[in-house]
């Protein structure tokens, strides 16, 4: 038994086809039925089920779990080998929340990619679930998400905290406070000001949309869904036309550019008070697996730049906020 055997094997366990697995290993089907029967006589035990299609028996279910870790320890082996013999020549597994990655990569990675040229990233994005999931398993080396982040072993360290703003469109503020007084106080609004006016929001399932749900729930109030999106930046678009009311993140807030920014200028932006409205970035890395210097060096430069992402919040676009 060695790390191709095992690797064919896995291969054949994915694509539940010796075609298909063998055309992923560029080898041919006699070859890889070849090595799954040596590898089955050495064992003692049959690994699948031919019929009537490819399928992994008890005793093949019982070796891709330890195939799994035993392929994953050869890989962090040869990834500290390679960190140690080529001065920090690799690959570095950054995984991102879907909500993050636009706000924060272009002003982490340039740095990051200036200072270690010959370091490849590869970048995963999924939902905090998924995110989670990848590092408990040792998948991926660094996670930049939202708390809570539950991965036992897991060192975790919170950055920033970023609230939750109301983006309304210029022409409906104007109408529902002609005089400039906005009820709450601050810039901080009432919401039930609000009732009756379109929203448009994520559709329920995502972070933000859970988060603000309860928050409008506590409050009383229920809000006039219109439309509904999966995409955060398709809200955002749509209520600068003028379309609703929709929730949008500060840290967004702060990194808005080019067309994004002539949107923003058709909005106002009202925070939503509280510590329900209130989200913690963190940066997590695992224990369960060989922490590169490259991947300490990331997380270290995370930290030493989110705080500052924030100071050009959109507090300057709402109005009556001193």
């Amino acid at each position: 038994m060695n790390f191709r055997n095992l690797k064919y094997f896995l291969t054949a366990a994915e694509e539940k086809s010796i075609t298909r697995a063998a055309q992923r290993l560029y080898i041919s089907q006699q070859s890889l039925s070849g090595q799954i029967a040596r590898l089955e006589e050495e064992l003692g035990v049959r690994l699948f089920e031919r019929t009537p299609t490819l399928k992994l028996s008890y005793a093949g279910e019982r070796l891709a779990l330890f195939a799994r870790r035993i392929c994953s320890l050869e890989e962090e082996l040869q990834r500290e080998a390679g960190e140690i013999s080529q001065q920090r020549r690799g690959r570095l597994r950054l995984g991102i929340s879907y909500t993050c990655g636009r706000a924060i990569l272009p002003s982490l990675l340039p740095d990051f990619c200036a200072e270690h040229p010959q370091v490849e990233i590869s970048l995963m994005e999924g939902n905090s679930r998924q995110l989670n999931d990848w590092l408990s398993k040792g998948e991926i080396d660094v996670l930049i998400g939202y708390l809570p982040i539950d991965v036992p072993g897991a060192e975790v360290f919170p950055i920033l905290n970023e609230r939750l703003f109301l983006a309304c469109p210029k022409t409906l503020s104007r109408s529902l406070f002609p005089d400039g007084t906005i009820p709450g106080g601050e810039g901080r609004p009432d919401l039930r000001a609000f009732r009756g006016q379109p929203f448009i929001l994520l559709k329920k399932g995502n972070r933000l949309r859970a988060i603000l749900d309860r928050y409008m729930e506590k409050a009383d109030f229920l809000p006039n869904v219109t439309l509904e999106t999966e995409n955060i930046e398709t809200a955002f678009a749509l209520a600068s036309q003028g379309l609703g009311i929709t929730v949008y993140p500060e840290l967004f807030l702060s990194t808005l550019h080019g067309a994004a920014d002539a949107d923003s200028a058709r909005l106002d932006f009202f925070p939503l008070p509280g510590s329900e409205t209130t989200s913690s970035l963190a940066v997590a890395l695992t224990e369960k697996s060989y922490l590169s210097p490259s991947a300490l060096d990331l997380a270290a430069l995370f930290k030493q730049q989110a705080p500052g992402w924030l100071q050009r919040s959109g507090e300057e676009k709402m109005p009556g906020v001193t």
